[in-house]
C-alpha cells in the first residue's frame, strides 16, 4: 500500500526534528563544560534536600548509553557530619519529558555509596532527618521528578549505624542492590514507606550487629501498599547456613513483623560470643529454628511483643570448664555444687544468651579444675508470648545423666521467672534440683523441693541406677523428647 504524500511529509518532518535533536544533544555533550555549573547545582541540591551537598569530582552529560547525568565524588553532610558519600552516580533521563521542560529519571545508579546513620533522641534511626525530610524537600523542589523510576541500582555499597550501645552497632558491606519498577508515593514524610513499591534483589558480602557477624547475605524483596516481603533470605551466621522469610507491614500502627528462619550447623560458642561473653562454656554445632511475630517501632517494643516459638538442638557438644557427669554425680550431696550452672548450658540460643551468661557468671560457677566434658544430646524448645519465653521441651543428656528445665524467662524485664533445673531419672522423676529467680545479672538460686519424691535407700549415685527406680510416689518433672542416657 503506497503511503500518501501527507504522511510522507509528516514522517520527514518528524525525522528532521529527531535528527536535529540528536545533533543538538551531541553538540551540548561535546562542547559545553557542565562543571562550570557545579556551584549552582550544589546550591540547588542542598536547598532541595535540606542538607549540604558538594560535588568533588566532575559533572557531565552522557549521550550513550541513553542520555543521562553523571556525577563523581558526591558528599552529603549535615552540620559537618557525613550522611552520604558516593564515588560515582549516574541518572538516566527520559527524553520525551525534556521536550516539555521536565526532568524525569529513567534509572539511578550509585557506585560505592557510603551511608552513615547515627542514633539520636528521636529514635534508633532518625528517619525524619536522614530520609523523610530530604525526600519531602526534593519532591517539593522538583515535583514529579522522582514519582516513578524504572530501576535503581547500588554497587559495592556500605551502610553503618553508630549508636551509644556498642551491641547495637550495625555495619553492612559490599552491598549490591538492583530494584525495578520503583514508584514513590505522592505523599511525603512518614507516609513514604507505606506507599512506595518496588521489586528486586539485595546481596551483601558481610554484615555485623554488635559482635555477631554474618556473610553471604542474599534476598528477594518486594514492597507494595506498606507490605515488605523478603522471601527467601539466605546467609551464613555463627558458622552455619540459614534460610527464611521476613514480612513487615507498615500500613498499620504499630508496624507488624513476622520472621521464619532456620540455621543449620551453627557454632554454639559463637552464640555465647554474640552475647558479649569473652569465653564460651560450650563448643559444637547446633541447629536453630524460629517462627516469631512482633509489633512496634523500636527494638524494645519489638522485644516486648515477641510471640511464637524458637528452638535449638545439638549433639556431641563439648563443655569447656567442667565435666557435667562429675558435677551431676555429687549434685544434691556436696555443699556448694550448683545445678544452675547446668541450666546455663540449656540457654545459649539467641536471644537467651544474656540469661545464660548470668547463670554461668563467676559467682554462680562451680570451682573446677578446668576439665572438659560432653553433652551427648541437647534440645531447647520454647514458646514465646509478649517477650516471655516458657520452656516447652528443654533438656540435655550426658554420658550418664539427664537434666531438664522448666519455667519462664522474661526477656524485656531481664528476669528469671520460676525457673527450675532438675536432675531426672529414667522416668523423668526429679532426683535433685534448684530454682532460679530474679534478674539475669544477679539471680537468686535455692534448693528445689519436689512433692512425693522418694529416693532409694543407701548410697546410690545420681547417675542411671542399675536397680529399677521406685514405682510409687513419683511426681514426673520431665516428659519431653530427650531420652535417658544409654
Amino acid at each position: 500500500m503506497e503511503m500518501s504524500p501527507g504522511k510522507k511529509r509528516a514522517l520527514l518532518v518528524i525525522g528532521g526534528i529527531v535528527a536535529a535533536l540528536a545533533l543538538a544533544i551531541a553538540a551540548v555533550v561535546l562542547f559545553v563544560d557542565f562543571n562550570r555549573y557545579k556551584p549552582r547545582f550544589e546550591t540547588e541540591a542542598s536547598r532541595a534536600l535540606g542538607l549540604e551537598v558538594r560535588i568533588r569530582g566532575e559533572m557531565n552529560i552522557a549521550f550513550f548509553p541513553p542520555l543521562g547525568l553523571t556525577l563523581a565524588g558526591i558528599e552529603v553532610t549535615r552540620n559537618g557530619e557525613d550522611v552520604l558519600r558516593v564515588e560515582r552516580m549516574r541518572g538516566g533521563l527520559k527524553i520525551l519529558p525534556l521536550f516539555l521542560g521536565r526532568i524525569r529519571f529513567r534509572e539511578l545508579e550509585f557506585v560505592r555509596p557510603v551511608l552513615s546513620l547515627r542514633r539520636t533522641t528521636s529514635g534508633p534511626f532518625d528517619f525524619e532527618r536522614y530520609l523523610y525530610r530530604p525526600l519531602r524537600n526534593a519532591r517539593e523542589a522538583l515535583p514529579g521528578t522522582f514519582d516513578r523510576i524504572d530501576g535503581i541500582s547500588v554497587t559495592e555499597g556500605k551502610i553503618s549505624y553508630a549508636g551509644t550501645d556498642p551491641a547495637s552497632r550495625v555495619l553492612l558491606e559490599d552491598l549490591d542492590l538492583a530494584i525495578r519498577d520503583v514508584a514513590f508515593p505522592e505523599t511525603s514524610g512518614e507516609e513514604f514507606p507505606r506507599n512506595v513499591s518496588f521489586a528486586g534483589t539485595v546481596t551483601a558480602a558481610r554484615a555485623s550487629i554488635g559482635s555477631a557477624e554474618f556473610s553471604g547475605i542474599s534476598c528477594e524483596m518486594t514492597a507494595k501498599n506498606g507490605n515488605y516481603e523478603i522471601d527467601p533470605v539466605t546467609l551464613q551466621a555463627f558458622g552455619g547456613t540459614g534460610e527464611g522469610t521476613v514480612w513487615v507491614n507498615l500500613s498499620v500502627s504499630p508496624p507488624l513483623v513476622q520472621a521464619r528462619y532456620s540455621l543449620t550447623g551453627a557454632g554454639i560458642g559463637s552464640l555465647f560470643a554474640a552475647s558479649g561473653r569473652k569465653r564460651a562454656i560450650l563448643e559444637g554445632k547446633v541447629d536453630l529454628s524460629a517462627n516469631l511475630f512482633m509489633k512496634g517501632g523500636t527494638p524494645d517494643a519489638l522485644a516486648g511483643t515477641m510471640t511464637g516459638d524458637i528452638s535449638w538442638k545439638g549433639n556431641d557438644l563439648t563443655v569447656l570448664d567442667f565435666d557435667p557427669d562429675v558435677l551431676l554425680s555429687v549434685s544434691g550431696k556436696k555443699k556448694g555444687v550448683s545445678l544452675a550452672q547446668m541450666g546455663a548450658l540449656l540457654l545459649p540460643g539467641p536471644p537467651l544468651t544474656a540469661a545464660a551468661r548470668g547463670l554461668s557468671a563467676p559467682d554462680n560457677a562451680v570451682e573446677t579444675d578446668r576439665s572438659e566434658g560432653t553433652v551427648r544430646t541437647l534440645v531447647s524448645t520454647w514458646t514465646v508470648k509478649n517477650g516471655v519465653f516458657e520452656a516447652k521441651d528443654v533438656a540435655l543428656a550426658t554420658t550418664g545423666h539427664r537434666v531438664a528445665l522448666k519455667g519462664r524467662i522474661d526477656l524485656p524485664g531481664e528476669q528469671f521467672d520460676e525457673i527450675t533445673v532438675a536432675l531426672v531419672d529414667d522416668r523423668g522423676c526429679p532426683l535433685a534440683g534448684e530454682t532460679i529467680e530474679g534478674p539475669f545479672r544477679l539471680p537468686r538460686i535455692a534448693l528445689a523441693t519436689f512433692a512425693k519424691t522418694i529416693e532409694p535407700d543407701g548410697e546410690v549415685p545420681m547417675a542411671k541406677s542399675k536397680e529399677p527406680a521406685p514405682q510409687e510416689g513419683c511426681e514426673v518433672f520431665y516428659t519431653g523428647s530427650e531420652p535417658p542416657p544409654e
